[in-house]
């Protein structure tokens, strides 16, 4: 090879090499942009194909958008721009009037899924590795008239551990709600009790209620035998998405929140309220863009007075609500049914203490007790509620929870205490205990006997139930006789946080009375009437 061709030679390498070094360069730096940022368009989709058509869509301006971090809006195009982040989901932040696609099962898909190596623990199929999000990740959008005033049913720690107990969710719950007018659906939840094959067939039954349904995790829906938080989580991502969001509905913001965090240390598997970092910084931009007035629903598993959670970022997120000032919280968990008005103790401002419910269980006492003539054990909590379940009522921008036991009339709304018959004598002294399962701390509540007899104050106490007492006692007696009685036995009684008790001063003739109570809170007013006899 003579020199001038050899010096062409090595020119013609050296331009193969630069272009090569080039095309990787260029290369890389596309892939690093794929994988730092995602964008797309939200827009009414007015043909309804889910897929954005420039030439009859509409691109929406000023549509929330997150990466579970951070929020941004859609500009005049319905463009948004995120980082797009490893092991997390993209999701746009319904507003009012505007609607989103459910799957068959109800549930609202308004996400993309961002998870490389997927999501999953040993003994349930999680979420598989996700395939390269799509060039243009967009959310279509559907009009709707959202009215001011609607109703939520609540749920609360549905928790199956079988299908038998799918069977009481079904006959207790589900069905009674066939065709209620409801705008949609939540369980704050524990939707199951550890048995994560169950999440298939409970969407199903849920389903049959024929409206959107928002479904929170709790801790029994975690995977115990993941190796981190968010294997754990795989499951349940598979099934609902993301684990925390926002969207709004008619005039309520509603923020969902996942404060379990799964914790393996040695040989030990456990769970804390807690909520991420990358969650609290969602919170603080999330809250920032609201008004300080806007009717905010703050939707839980753990509640905020549970005794695990770390003060410190308790506090952080008691500082961000209490910028708020229409604020309720609805949180699961303890499966007992009452209110609280946190104040300082809990980090909240004491000139604005926050109101919080903590929503009876639809399992009641973990589907525990005697079964009626059913089959459905009767399942009465540890406080003294009844198993049942929450209807939230939005109105005048402002929001109020109904509190409706399984199986019962509307207006059941206490259960009185008071032995059968007594003798006349012995009236005098006589203690009346009212259980009214949804009455705030600082209800008024009254007594009266007789069809004349006069109004007299009731006083609030916090003990357990004696009714309830008297149940649990009543049930182990009977099962001590009986080896192998069929039903899983009652657990112990806790202290309730809604008993008023009253003592009758007066001596009662012989015959029947009716025993009258009634009380009011800022929102119900609920009566009771119960016959003592009273024998000569």
């Amino acid at each position: 090879m003579n020199n001038s061709l050899f010096q062409s030679f090595k020119y013609f390498i050296s331009i193969i090499l630069f272009l090569l070094w080039a095309n990787s360069l260029l290369y890389g730096q596309q892939a690093e942009n794929n994988t730092r940022e995602i964008t797309g368009i939200v827009f009414h989709d007015k043909e309804k194909t889910g897929t954005y058509n420039p030439a009859v869509d509409i691109p929406l301006e000023g549509i929330a958008v997150s990466n579970g971090r951070d929020i941004v809006l859609t500009d005049q195009g319905g463009s948004y721009r995120l980082e797009l982040l490893d092991n997390s989901f993209v999701f746009v932040i319904k507003p009012r009037n505007w609607n989103i696609a459910a799957d068959n099962l109800q549930i609202p898909r308004f996400y993309y899924k961002n998870f490389p190596q997927g999501a999953t623990g040993a003994k349930y199929t999680g979420l598989a590795a996700t395939a390269p999000l799509p060039e243009s990740a967009d959310f279509p959008m559907y009009p709707v008239e959202e009215p001011d005033e609607f109703e939520v049913i609540v749920f609360a720690d549905t928790q199956p551990r079988n299908e038998k107990e799918l069977h009481y969710l079904t006959r207790d719950a589900v069905d009674e709600l066939i065709g209620y007018d409801a705008a949609f659906g939540i369980t704050l939840g524990d939707l199951v009790f550890d048995n994560l094959d169950l999440f298939e067939p409970l969407n199903q039954i849920i389903s049959k209620l024929g409206v959107p349904w928002r479904h929170l995790i709790g801790n029994h829906d975690l995977d115990f035998t993941a190796d981190d938080n968010i294997a754990a989580r795989g499951k349940y991502f598979k099934h609902y998405g993301p684990s925390y969001y926002s969207f709004e509905y008619g005039p309520a913001h509603f923020i969902v929140m996942d404060n379990i965090r799964f914790i393996i240390d040695g040989d030990n598997r456990y769970y804390r309220p807690e909520v991420s970092e990358n969650h609290m910084i969602y919170l603080e931009n999330e809250l920032a863009r609201l008004d300080n007035d806007k009717l905010l629903i703050i939707l839980m598993h753990i509640p905020w007075d549970d005794r695990g959670w770390n003060m410190e970022q308790r506090n952080r997120l008691a500082e961000l609500l209490s910028s708020h000032t229409n604020v309720l919280s609805l949180g699961a968990h303890w499966h007992r049914h009452y209110h609280r008005f946190l104040d300082e103790d809990f980090g909240f401002s004491p000139q604005n203490p926050h109101h919080m419910v903590s929503v009876g269980a639809v399992c009641g006492a973990w589907w525990r007790g005697f079964a009626d003539e059913y089959g459905i054990p009767h399942a009465v909590m540890s406080d003294g509620t009844p198993a049942g379940y929450g209807i939230l009522k939005i109105a005048d921008n402002q929001a109020k929870l109904h509190w409706q036991s399984s199986r019962r009339s509307v207006d059941f709304q206490m259960h009185i205490h008071v032995q059968d018959k007594i003798e006349s004598e012995n009236t005098p002294g006589l203690v009346i205990t009212a259980n009214i399962f949804n009455a705030m701390p600082d209800a008024e509540v009254f007594m009266s006997v007789g069809d004349n007899g006069p109004w007299i104050p009731m006083q609030r106490i916090i003990s357990q139930d004696p009714l309830r007492r008297e149940m649990l006692e009543h049930e182990n007696a009977i099962r001590e006789r009986f080896e192998d009685f069929p039903g899983l036995e009652m657990r112990g009684s806790a202290n309730s946080y809604k008993l008023w008790q009253a003592e009758i001063t007066e001596k009662l003739e012989p015959g029947m009375h009716i025993i009258h109570i009634k009380s009011k809170d800022r929102w119900w007013e609920h009566e009771g009437k119960k016959i003592l006899w009273v024998k000569p």
